[in-house]
């Protein structure tokens, strides 16, 4: 177990709540999420998709006195929007909230939640950067409805639940977790030229670029790692099967 010095604390300028209310809001959310939130969990970790598998956000549901979902606030309105074309039937209304939104870093996992005063000492883009090396990254609007989990390199078994029941987009991700072979790799480059994209292109797919403190990282995947990885490996900084 991580001590205390092992722990890092966020401000999470750019995060928000949606906040769901409605006699059945817990059921409409659990057909929506990938996770099991029935249980009186206060975090849990989910990924809302669409009907093709195509990652809306991942997110954080607290199940607590009310519904409340915690995502990057330029993703609000796309989630928002497509959570509308459900909750009408469950008679819920969603609105987005401004909180104060922490995060935790624990040198093992990560950790978002509204129960804890501002840090002082750690940026958005630290937290940004964290996430992003450990292939966990916190969708924006750029790269929502772009890629299925399996291309952000998501850890299925801590955003998914295979055991509970219909969730949208479920068919898509369980195949992907019971027909996954692993026989493709995720591989982080920083700073590449336009030279060095185009030639990423033509043995893989770009899944995202985001730029923090002026450096620009893209997220690639690969059915084969060997090209790239001699010929760009001063640029790669991090790398994963899936």
């Amino acid at each position: 177990m991580s001590s205390n010095l092992d722990i890092n604390y966020f401000t999470l300028n750019n995060y928000c709540t949606l906040e769901i209310t409605g006699k059945r809001s817990l059921e409409f959310i659990q057909g929506q999420a990938s996770g099991d939130i029935s249980k009186k969990t206060q975090y849990k970790d989910v990924l809302f998709c669409d009907e093709k598998g195509f990652v809306i956000t991942n997110a954080t549901v607290i199940n607590s006195e009310t519904l409340e979902i915690i995502i990057k606030g330029d993703v609000a309105e796309i989630l928002k929007k497509e959570l509308e074309k459900y909750s009408k039937f469950y008679k819920c209304e969603i609105g987005i909230k401004e909180k104060i939104i922490s995060g935790i870093y624990d040198g093992v996992g990560f950790t978002k939640t509204t129960a804890m005063p501002k840090a002082t000492n750690n940026s958005n883009n630290n937290w940004d950067l964290l996430k992003l090396l450990h292939f966990d990254v916190d969708i924006s609007n750029a790269m929502s409805l772009k890629n299925r989990p399996n291309e952000f390199g998501y850890n299925l078994e801590k955003y998914v639940s295979f055991t509970k029941g219909c969730y949208r987009g479920q068919e898509i991700i369980a195949r992907l977790k019971y027909l996954g072979s692993k026989k493709n790799t995720l591989a982080i480059f920083k700073d590449l030229t336009s030279d060095e994209k185009n030639e990423l292109l033509k043995i893989g797919k770009e899944v995202f670029e985001i730029e923090l403190d002026n450096i620009f990282y893209g997220q690639y995947i690969f059915k084969s790692f060997e090209h790239s990885d001699k010929l760009f490996k001063p640029k790669l900084v991090a790398s994963q099967s899936v």
